[in-house]
């Protein structure tokens, strides 16, 4: 089994492929503008010398335009090559790669935060709390906030996972954006 592994959610591009669990090869763009531009290039390197069985792709939470970036291009590839599509969040992938339960990822602004239980499933809601929220937070040093992905790890995880129709993925937002917030102070 070949899996393509996509994670988008922040400014970094990285692109797994994994076969039967194992790393063979990736691609990483690090903290790039404009990721639309160098996405296909770094896909389109890595799928003309392999055949893919299955996509995961990172669903958020993360940046709005990142997010649905990788989302689309991952229903897009796995609608038009009819291959299985396994959904994951950012949060899960840091949790379940460095084993702690507590977990957050800043985007700059603020942070993104879960804890889990044992089996790595969500005991309440993700949450976002700003800087300063964070800051105040009398438990924030619980937290493992260092994002990387130990891409072998994620994929055992979601083994026996179903694979879901490409249609029904969609990113996952937790943070308000703009307009939200605007709606609300009208």
């Amino acid at each position: 089994m070949t899996s393509l592994f996509l994670d988008t959610h922040l400014n970094d591009i990285l692109v797994f492929i994994l076969k039967d669990g194992k790393v063979v090869d990736k691609r990483e763009v690090i903290n790039k503008k404009n990721n639309s531009e160098y996405m296909f290039p770094v896909i389109k390197e890595l799928l003309d010398t392999t055949k893919i069985d299955e996509i995961i792709v990172v669903n958020g939470p993360g940046s709005f335009t990142s997010v649905r970036l990788g989302v689309t291009i991952a229903k897009t590839l796995a609608y038009t090559l009819k291959i299985p599509i396994k959904t994951i969040t950012s949060l899960e992938v840091l949790a379940i790669s460095s084993e702690n339960l507590n977990v957050g990822i800043s985007d700059g602004n603020g942070y993104y935060l879960a804890t889990f239980d044992n089996s790595y499933q969500p005991i309440n809601e993700y949450t976002y709390v700003n800087n300063s929220e964070f800051i105040n937070m009398e438990n924030k040093d619980e937290y493992y906030l260092e994002y990387k992905i130990d891409a072998s790890k994620v994929y055992s995880f979601l083994k026996n996972k179903a694979s879901i129709n490409a249609h029904s993925v969609n990113p996952l937002y937790i943070k308000k954006i703009g307009v939200e917030i605007d709606k609300k102070s009208n």
